[in-house]
């Protein structure tokens, strides 16, 4: 039997290149192999005598060249070659550089809420500006393909990327909460809104679109309820990390039978989860707003509306007092509407109107239109009061706004409130109008029925928040862990809260640092345990749906009459990519599309 020889392997020898076989040979090294500057052959080995063979039988007459006129020599040649090659590489990196940029321009289309045809019209506006600007490369900005089909492509892979970052993110969770909310388009589809707050161990806060529905056929507690766990399959989010549930109030969102929430706490307990330790919260902007309607000077707005709608819905009118306010130099040039679902119209409404009260006057008399409440005072210290009340809610209103805000946080606002207004009600009683400034121009001689105005605002805000502040111990624990008594929280935490407060090194560094940087940095889960799960779970709950309705402004100006035909997957795609703050991996997109220049 014949012995088995070993194939060599070259490439096991690690044979390196040497510099001084570039002035000896003229070869330079590639992509690991030798290449001969003069002719631009390859040699297979990596080897002196290979090399030094192709040079004395195909080049010997380069011996010629001595001293400094061979190092001009390959100098020369090396430059040749680097052209060369520079000359392949160049329409590789254009050609994805035009990729690049065809997905740059459709993300500026999807933030900006255009449509999918601005992009022809971008691309007429860069060549234009190319050609005068770099005529030298028109011909790569005519390359960049901006039709509206690619701009829907670009948008969806833009979209599918954010999508597979928000799910890898997602399994990072630690807790998460969603925020629900449902609208209506303008083709009269209802459209659900579904926002996911997540929170990791490091408490690192996200707030995402989790899935924009359409709900073309009943929009039931049933119907939600399965949008939602299609949602949460979708990314991968299970029930156990469920922490809270934020939504309008709607009775199919907090039914006590058939509403989503009904639904998710029934299929917690399937689950043989404890369906208590979920928090519901009726958005707390939203019952702020209704506990505002609790203001009964109904002929304040009665009148001040009619009056607005003669003025400003008639086009001569509206006309002719902008032009008299001009000629009056008044503060402002124009009235304001106001709108039931837009909060804060009425304050600004009312403000402007009273304003411009003598105006208002002396435009309606010259109609013949006389509105006989404005020379009544009565009238007019209702009105100043409901300018002063409504600017103090709107205050608040705009405190509760605004993305990753804790609940903890926003309770406390509303807290606030509600001792300011009882401070106003004692101060109103005795006369005393110092927080009510306008009130205070019309030196009104009772003031109790103001007073009463604002027993009637503590009382809806009792009622509105009585829900939210049966959590108001939890939350304590989670926001203010210094100043609650070990006693009265479960005991399960007891221990964790006695050794917290006895240390004076952290109740300083809780002075110091914000409330998540304090968790993050310093209640550890080697010492606390316990406390640190609660602060993650109330750090990722949801307070308001203020994320949704955010989103439906956006969703309002992306589906327009002239854009009805939208279809559902592209307007969640290119309202994904508009509202989320993870950004798409453009440079990877572009490398895994083909090149395919516009015509």
């Amino acid at each position: 039997i014949m012995a088995t020889v070993k194939k060599r392997k070259v490439d096991a020898e690690c044979r390196l290149f040497q510099e001084k076989w570039t002035n000896d040979f003229f070869f330079v090294e590639v992509k690991g192999k030798p290449v001969c500057l003069v002719c631009g052959e390859a040699l297979a080995v990596m080897k002196k005598a290979n090399l030094e063979r192709h040079y004395s039988t195909k080049h010997a007459k380069l011996d010629e060249l001595k001293g400094p006129m061979r190092v001009d020599k390959v100098n020369a040649l090396r430059r040749s070659l680097e052209a060369q090659q520079a000359a392949f590489i160049r329409p590789s990196s254009d050609r994805e550089n035009i990729t690049r940029a065809s997905f740059v321009v459709s993300e500026l289309i999807a933030k900006k809420l255009k449509p999918h045809a601005e992009g022809e019209f971008v691309k007429e506006c860069l060549v234009a500006a190319a050609e005068v600007l770099a005529p030298d490369k028109v011909k790569l900005f005519q390359s960049v393909s901006l039709s509206r089909r690619t701009v829907a492509d670009r948008i969806t892979d833009m979209a599918q990327n954010i999508e597979k970052t928000l799910r890898d993110t997602a399994r990072d969770f630690e807790y998460f909460s969603l925020a629900c909310d449902e609208t209506t388009d303008i083709t009269n589809t209802a459209q659900l809104a579904i926002f996911v707050r997540g929170i990791t161990a490091n408490f690192e806060i996200k707030e995402e679109l989790l899935s924009l529905q359409a709900m073309h056929g009943t929009s039931k507690g049933d119907d939600l309820f399965s949008q939602v766990v299609v949602a949460m399959n979708n990314f991968e989010l299970p029930f156990e990390k469920l922490s809270g549930i934020a939504t309008d109030g709607a009775p199919a969102m907090v039914g006590t039978q058939k509403g989503l929430t009904a639904l998710v706490k029934k299929e917690m307990s399937r689950l043989g989860l404890d369906p208590s330790d979920i928090v519901v919260c009726h958005c707390i902007i939203h019952q702020e707003s209704l506990c505002a309607h609790s203001l009964k000077l109904n002929n304040v707005m009665k009148t001040v509306v009619s009056t607005i709608n003669f003025i400003k819905s008639r086009e001569l009118n509206n006309r002719q007092f902008k032009e008299l306010l001009s000629e009056l130099e008044s503060e402002y040039g124009d009235l304001v509407y106001h709108c039931e679902v837009r909060w804060l119209s009425r304050s600004n409404m009312l403000a402007r109107f009273y304003t411009l009260r003598e105006e208002v006057k002396h435009f309606i008399e010259m109609k013949g239109k006389p509105v006989m409440e404005l020379s009544d005072g009565k009238f007019l210290s209702d009105l100043a009061f409901m300018v002063d009340i409504t600017k103090h809610l709107s205050e608040l209103n705009i405190k509760l706004q605004g993305p990753n805000q804790l609940v903890s946080s926003l309770l406390s606002n509303v807290k606030i409130f509600e001792v300011k207004l009882r401070l106003w009600q004692e101060q109103l009683e005795r006369g005393n109008t110092v927080h009510f400034p306008t009130l205070q121009e019309q030196k009104p001689d009772v003031m109790t029925e103001y007073a009463g105005e604002c027993a009637k605002l503590v009382q809806a805000f009792d009622e509105r928040f009585h829900d939210v502040k049966n959590i108001q111990r939890e939350l304590d624990m989670f926001a203010t862990p210094f100043n609650v008594q070990p006693s009265d929280v479960p005991d399960k935490f007891q221990m964790e809260i006695i050794e917290l407060q006895d240390n004076n090194e952290l109740k300083a560094k809780y002075n110091n640092l914000s409330l998540l940087d304090f968790y993050k940095l310093y209640v550890s889960a080697e010492d606390f345990p316990i406390l640190r799960r609660h602060a993650l779970k109330f750090a990722s709950l949801f307070g308001t749906t203020y994320r949704c309705e955010q989103f439906f402004s956006k969703l309002t100006l992306a589906k327009t009459r002239f854009r009805s035909r939208l279809t559902d997957p592209n307007l969640e795609n290119q309202l994904r990519v508009a509202s989320s703050s993870l950004p798409a991996d453009i440079r990877c997109l572009s490398k895994e599309k083909q090149f395919q220049p516009s015509h």
